[in-house]
């Protein structure tokens, strides 16, 4: 629960004072004098020394001398003798160790231990180069009890005790500021798209199912360092550190660095993994503790080619192992329409998914009818619409939104799989000077917020829902995560809307056997001469001669095929478009 700005505390370390006294010289009978100096009958030793108790020999009954009413003058004790009695006390005397300290020690024998050494002042202080004797490292002086800050081996803290002057070692314990408390809170959230996929409910589960550990890629224009994808540590405290693991530019238009100039993909980048932490936890993404990976493909204007996003995949397939990448988000459509099985585009992201990489894309903002623009018509990926959740936290008002496109590919495949909430959707901005918020200046919210709309938007909220799922279900393939977010979603029951809304909480907790979807598809033909030849041990594989409704393409071990296993120039590039990719970017509302 996130407390209260004001209302924390920090408990206050309080040393205790130990007050020292001094005998002072006086005469005694012979007798007393050497009862004095025989030893003590019973003293505490060092390590008996217990909080505030001082050892102090001699103050035994045998040693109470009662000095004589005529003294002798060759009875007294000289000054001298009186001064050595008293170093030799302060030589005995034990420094207490806190019973945390002692116990942390015990559990920890080879750690340094972060601790407070508080001191005598005067002629008797500790010096510090005794802890750095000791193998221990000084880290600060303070005025306040004459103490030391150190860090100090657990094996030396009781030689460091008995050190003349140490009256006391205690833990130097973390503080924690109480005033803004991280813990995501359902409750706090002022956006309700994410309460349509079910995901809050799974952030607070024990422990809390929030993508940890999952990468997805973003294929975009960028991702700015936005404050909202700091990490967090177990506690829910921000960390300083990004989660943004990777940035790379692959553009060639104005390629610059991996700067996200246009805002796009640090809006999307936000809708998939935002934690809040500019917002107190209004605006929190579906999986807020994902890690991220940024290909920026598009130049500051958003324009990109289509060997753009392709160079962009490939990167994402040669560094999947390196970075984790499970989840690949892609918000970009051709701008010509073409057969999955000839496109280039198409090709590229179903080696993506075949080598273990989910690919979730934007359906377009075409409305009805215009399911034909690569990847979006691919059959393997999935493809999302957007919907209008109303502003309400109930679904039962959610309709399709007007720009949402789907029908049927020029394959005969359905599509948009799923939908998601995608209009008037609140999530993370770049900056108020980029192209995206200089276009659409009353849809700046602040600073570090802009309200869009478009299926872009939609298709992230599913990139959260996989990756959250993912978190938990770590060895599903691909065709078996987009059958169960299929079979356990919540059915809209109206033209476009696919399967509906996928419900984190019903995906995590399936307990059937988990099926696999795209069985019996034909993968696209570059595709799958590339199989073909790494399955057969061959480099020319002609299109035309491979019966290729007999192959079994579940027995190729897509992860050692590459495009290096075709002899290219076999193939026919008559079919291939070059022309630029277009931007799902604002449906315009």
């Amino acid at each position: 629960m996130r407390r209260p700005r004001g209302q924390g505390s920090l408990a206050a370390l309080l040393g205790l004072a130990l007050l020292l006294g001094t005998i002072a010289p006086f005469a005694l009978s012979p007798a007393a004098a050497q009862t004095l100096a025989a030893p003590p009958a019973a003293t505490l030793a060092p390590d008996q020394a217990t909080p505030g108790a001082l050892s102090t020999p001699g103050a035994t009954a045998s040693s109470a001398a009662t000095p004589t009413a005529t003294p002798s003058p060759t009875a007294t004790v000289a000054p001298t003798a009186t001064a050595s009695a008293t170093a030799d006390r302060r030589s005995e005397r034990h420094g207490h160790v806190d019973d945390y300290v002692r116990q942390k020690a015990t559990r920890e024998p080879n750690a340094l231990i972060p601790v407070l050494i508080q001191r005598q002042g005067g002629t008797v202080a500790l010096d510090p180069e005794k802890v750095r004797a000791e193998g221990g490292l000084v880290t600060r002086q303070l005025k306040t009890k004459n103490a030391i800050a150190a860090e100090v081996p657990a094996s030396k803290l009781e030689a460091l005790a008995r050190e003349p002057g140490v009256t006391r070692i205690s833990f130097d314990a973390p503080v924690q500021a109480q005033s803004d408390s991280a813990e995501l809170d359902p409750k706090d959230l002022r956006t309700v798209y994410p309460f349509a996929v079910r995901a809050p409910g799974l952030w607070t589960t024990a422990p809390p199912i929030q993508g940890t550990g999952v990468t997805v890629a973003v294929l975009d224009s960028g991702i700015t360092t936005h404050r909202d994808f700091h990490g967090a540590d177990a506690s829910g405290r921000e960390l300083s550190g990004m989660r943004i693991l990777a940035r790379v530019s692959v553009a060639q238009r104005n390629p610059g660095g991996p700067e996200d100039g246009n805002g796009h993909g640090t809006f999307v980048a936000g809708i998939i993994a935002g934690r809040g932490w500019s917002s107190e936890g209004k605006i929190v993404g579906i999986a807020p503790n994902a890690n991220l990976v940024s290909v920026r493909v598009s130049d500051a204007d958003g324009m990109a080619r289509t060997s753009d996003v392709i160079a962009g995949l490939e990167w994402v397939v040669a560094n999947k192992d390196l970075y984790r990448i499970r989840v690949l988000n892609i918000s970009v459509l051709s701008s010509v329409a073409e057969s999955y099985t000839t496109s280039l585009l198409d090709a590229a992201v179903e080696l993506a998914w075949l080598k273990g990489i989910v690919v979730v894309v934007a359906a377009g903002n075409g409305g009805p009818n215009t399911m034909l623009y690569p990847p979006a018509n691919d059959p393997y990926v999935i493809t999302v619409g957007a919907t209008d959740d109303m502003a309400s936290g109930s679904v039962g008002d959610d309709r399709l939104a007007w720009f949402s496109s789907y029908g049927r590919t020029q394959d005969g495949f359905a599509k948009p799989e799923l939908v998601a909430p995608g209009r008037r959707i609140v999530s993370t901005l770049s900056s108020t000077k980029d192209p995206l918020a200089l276009q659409y200046p009353d849809r700046v919210i602040s600073e570090r917020y802009i309200r869009l709309s478009g299926t872009s938007a939609a298709a992230p909220v599913v990139s959260g829902v996989v990756a959250q799922v993912l978190q938990v279900r770590p060895s599903l393939t691909p065709d078996q995560v987009k059958w169960l977010l299929v079979q356990t979603a919540d059915d809209l029951h109206g033209r476009g809307t696919g399967a509906g809304y996928p419900q984190s909480g019903a995906a995590v907790r399936y307990s059937g056997t988990v099926g696999r979807a795209n069985q019996g598809l034909m993968p696209n033909r570059y595709v799958a001469m590339a199989g073909y030849a790494a399955m057969n041990g061959s480099t020319t594989v002609s299109w035309d001669t491979v019966s290729w409704d007999t192959v079994s393409w579940d027995t190729v071990s897509w992860d050692t095929v590459s495009w290096d296993t075709v002899s290219w120039d076999t193939v026919s590039w008559d079919t291939v478009s070059w022309d630029t990719v277009s931007w799902d970017t604002v449906a315009g509302d």
